[in-house]
């Protein structure tokens, strides 16, 4: 019994002394628990391009706990709740890479902020597996339109500027200018990262389609825009190129020759090494074309490089060298109206001009959690000479001849950079931007003209008189400039969406510039001996100084984003001649609203509305009082009383696609308007051989505006292969002028429609397009003056591959010209080529062109001026047949190697 007594006893010992430890551990436990205050983590998700990306899974783990939300509009998140300093952050998004990262905070704040979290763009590789799915052509969003690559028809050896071609609202000229949306496309990027020059008419020839997966026309407000949340102005549009995966690096470039029966020959050189973010490349052209009606001899090079400094910042640097002397035959007609009668002029020219410029260019940029820095300096030297002679024949009002020869020679050196700076400050949500710019031009100019004016009869036409006018000109110019801005910005927490937040901005700018102007001309006496002309000669300095004082608001979340602001501007300029002892000072007060929005109506339908303003001095041409006698015929005057210009612009778009009938609609609307335009006024003297001479001087005037709009509409057939588009539009502008003191106006119609019919398959391609301008123009100098010009254009193309070896292409078009006073002709303009290819993956290409075979083709181009209507068409050899070879081993994706391309 005893012995049970005492085993019991030991047994409730151990028990108790196991209840005293399970006591400690926990209340140990509890402690640390609450001595552990939980920590706020918010972050933010963006895409290549730097954009918010919406609705992203997130799970944060945290020793045993697992927390879930979802990034918002903005793209957004955070977790209020998190009891460790250390855990792991997991990422889910349709469309993108799952990301996944390992973080540990200071425990002892209370609220973190992560960096920026970048998700790459997935795609889904089946193998063995062919699956057909009706592909999304075209997504649209609040500010971005994408066009997905796998729903339109590419082929072998097809460039990305092919592919461009088949997008709805983007057009491609001839030279590799691209415009989305009747909007030139200023910026490239490739993978949301700056792309060697970030050209866009550099590389879409040089970049094989078949490596993109989607192509974004992106409103672009800049780097600093997408890091401080503070979008303003109007946005320029960017090109991003998306590739497949495991295709954002490689080798290319290429190495051209070809020779045409047009007697023009060039021989190509360039190569690219594209590592992601590093970048290196060069290129050179050799280029001689000599014909009777062209003369041009090009010589160019350049050479860029990109690298990454860390994981945030990048620098980069580029120069440029080129050399081309040209000549070129052309012709004008203009016809300017007036109270006492119509004048015409028919002017013939010859032109040999020789240009170099060097260009050279650094910088640095990039941003981390808290900082945005973006740094460029650049240079430019240019020397030029220009040798012209030119015969003028004015009937009408004045009926005289000018027969004028010049030869001139300029040397302009210049420098500008910039400095912009951002920082995130303690709580992320407010920002303070800081910016710096400088620049200075010179320019040295020595014009030698000579001018022979012959006088007639009015009502006989006979010769009266001629006169001879010999001047030396001497020309030299300063002009500097700096500016800089502050920027703040304070964030306003939603009352509704605790994760949303709009932007409060308050900004000042300035700028300061400074123009020195010295002309001296001289002409020779009887003896020959120079003698400066005072009366012609000018001692000129002129200073503008604008100040802006800015307050905006940003907002941002699922459906709508907007920017508002308004902005008051002083500003005023001072000038002084030194040769009259005149001074003037003009004092102006601006007030300028600006906005922004961007409104997702439903999924693949977007509309947006865009304001800005801006403050432009006059011409420093346009306000010295001194008498610019270059053109005999009509003597130019400055005003020095002239006022800074107001100018406005407001545009409205609107774009829809719909997945499942295939159509899509994308239309804009835009308008601009000023106040104290800068208009001329002419009027007649009586010159000292008693004939009519023409003199301008310069005025302030409001009434100046435009209002356009245009559209592209399209629908899809036969597995997105056959595409109907109608685009066109129309536009409406009101000018205001002086014609001798008196106030006149003009007003002009323009209208643009085309019908398109595209069909693009694997072995073929076959294009027909028919199209209609008018244009109209009519003047209250007369009340009756009114000038048509209309054009109607057919034309079609297609291409045939008979093998991956041959191909076939041919384009005709026939244009119906209407309403010229130059003879402009209906031409019919044929063009054809075959290309051969040889050796394994078609490396070795052999091409023969032939361009306009009925030899029709000349270059009209029509431009308005106040009361005069301009004429221009330039001569040249348009009929020639074209030899190329080409071979190509550039390579992309993991495999590396040397690119040729001979032309």
């Amino acid at each position: 019994m005893a012995w049970l007594f005492i085993k019991g006893d030991l047994e409730m010992r151990k028990s108790n002394k196991t209840c005293f430890l399970l006591f400690f551990l926990v209340l140990t436990f509890s402690f640390n628990a609450f001595s552990q205050a939980p920590i706020k983590v918010s972050g933010n998700v963006i895409d290549s391009v730097m954009k918010p990306i919406e609705g992203v899974n997130i799970s944060l783990i945290v020793n045993k706990d697992t927390l879930r939300t979802h990034s918002d509009a903005r793209g957004n998140f955070s977790f209020s709740k998190v009891g460790g300093q250390k855990f792991t952050l997991s990422l889910m998004a349709l469309g993108y890479k799952s990301h996944t990262a390992v973080f540990e905070v200071d425990g002892s704040k209370k609220n973190i902020t992560l960096s920026a979290i970048v998700l790459k763009t997935a795609a889904i590789l089946l193998q063995d597996v062919d699956i057909k799915v009706k592909v999304d052509p075209i997504k649209i969003k609040k500010d971005t339109i994408e066009y997905n690559a796998a729903a339109y028809t590419i082929r072998e050896n097809d460039k990305v500027e092919d592919l461009l071609k088949q997008l709805q609202g983007v057009e491609v000229d001839e030279n590799g200018g691209v415009k989305a949306l009747g909007k030139k496309m200023t910026k490239l990027r490739v993978n949301g990262e700056d792309f060697f020059t970030n050209n866009v008419e550099d590389y879409i020839r040089q970049l094989p389609a078949d490596i993109i997966a989607k192509l974004q026309v992106i409103d672009d407000y800049g780097d600093e825009a997408n890091f401080t949340g503070i979008k303003i102005g109007q946005p320029q549009k960017m090109l991003n190129l998306v590739t497949k995966p495991e295709m954002g690096k490689g080798v290319f470039g290429g190495a051209s020759e070809s020779s045409g029966t047009n007697n023009a020959h060039s021989l190509n050189l360039n190569g690219n090494v594209w590592e992601k973010a590093n970048q290196v490349g060069f290129g050179g052209n050799i280029g001689l074309t000599d014909n009777k009606f062209s003369k041009l001899n090009s010589n160019s090079f350049n050479a860029s490089v990109r690298n990454k400094l860390n994981k945030g910042f990048s620098y980069n640097a580029g120069y440029r060298l080129s050399n081309n002397v040209t000549k070129a035959v052309q012709s004008y007609f203009t016809e300017t109206f007036n109270p006492q009668g119509t004048i015409y002029d028919l002017r013939e020219s010859l032109n040999e001009s020789t240009v170099l410029n060097n260009a050279i260019n650094v910088g640095l940029n990039g941003s981390d959690r808290k900082n945005y820095l973006s740094l460029s300096l650049s240079g430019a030297l240019n020397n030029n000479r220009n040798d012209a002679n030119s015969v003028s024949k004015k009937t009408g009002l004045i009926k005289q001849d000018l027969i004028s020869s010049s030869g001139a020679k300029s040397k302009n050196p210049g420098l500008s950079g910039d400095l912009n700076w951002s920082r995130r400050l303690a709580n992320t949500k407010r920002s303070l931007s800081i910016g710096l710019n400088f620049g200075r031009n010179q320019g040295q100019s020595e014009s030698d003209i000579s001018d022979i004016i012959r006088y007639y009869n009015e009502s006989t036409n006979v010769l009266l008189k001629d006169s001879l006018l010999n001047r030396l000109v001497e020309n030299n110019t300063l002009n500097s400039n700096i500016g800089g801005s502050i920027q703040f910005s304070n964030a306003i927490k939603s009352k509704k969406d605790s994760l949303n937040f709009s932007y409060l901005s308050i900004s000042y700018r300035f700028s300061v510039s400074k123009t020195q102007n010295v002309q001296t001309t001289t002409v020779a006496n009887q003896l020959g001996m120079p003698i400066p002309v005072d009366s012609l000669g000018q001692d000129y300095i002129s200073n503008f100084v604008n100040q802006s004082i800015g307050l905006g608001l940003n907002s941002n979340n699922k459906k709508l984003s907007y920017g508002v602001g308004l902005t008051f501007s002083p500003s005023v300029i001072i000038g002084e001649y030194a040769n009259t002892g005149q001074r003037l000072k003009n004092y102006q007060l601006n007030f300028t609203p600006s906005g922004n929005v961007s409104y997702q109506l439903k999924e693949n339908t977007s509309v947006g509305f865009g304001y800005s303003g801006y403050t432009n001095t006059p011409d420093f041409n346009k306000l010295q009082p001194i008498r610019n006698t270059n053109d005999v015929q009509n003597i130019t005057i400055g005003n020095p009383n002239l006022k800074a210009t107001s100018s406005h612009t407001a545009d409205l778009s609107y774009n829809q696609f719909g997945l499942k009938t295939g159509f899509s609609m994308m239309l804009g609307i835009s308008g601009t308007f000023a106040f104290n335009s800068v208009v001329s006024n002419t009027i007649f003297l009586t010159d000292t051989l008693n004939n009519l001479k023409q003199q301008t001087t310069f005025e302030n005037v409001n009434g100046i505006y435009s209002i356009g709009g245009n559209y592209s509409l399209s629908r899809r057939f036969l597995d997105e292969k056959l595409i109907l588009s109608w685009n066109g539009n129309i536009g409406y502008s009101h000018n205001v002028f002086y014609t001798d003191d008196v106030l006149n106006e003009s007003s002009g119609i323009n209208v643009t429609n085309a019908f398109r019919f595209n069909l693009n398959q694997k072995k073929f391609s076959v294009t027909a397009n028919t199209s209609y301008s008018y244009s109209s123009n009519t003047y209250s100098v007369l009340n009756q003056n009114i000038s048509n010009v209309q054009l109607i254009s057919l034309s079609g193309g297609g291409t045939y591959i008979f093998s991956p070896k041959f191909k076939i292409n041919g384009n005709a078009s026939k244009s119906f010209n209407f309403g010229y006073r130059l003879s402009a002709g209906n031409p019919l303009l044929v063009n054809f080529s075959a290309t051969m290819s040889f050796l394994k993956d078609n490396k070795l290409n052999f091409s023969l062109i032939g361009n306009d075979l009925f030899n029709q083709g000349a270059l009209f181009r029509t431009s308005i001026n106040n009361n005069s209507i301009s004429e221009n068409r330039t001569r040249f050899i348009s009929r020639y047949v074209q030899a190329s070879v080409s071979y190509n081993l550039s390579q992309f994706g993991g495999k590396r190697g040397l690119g040729l391309n001979v032309k």
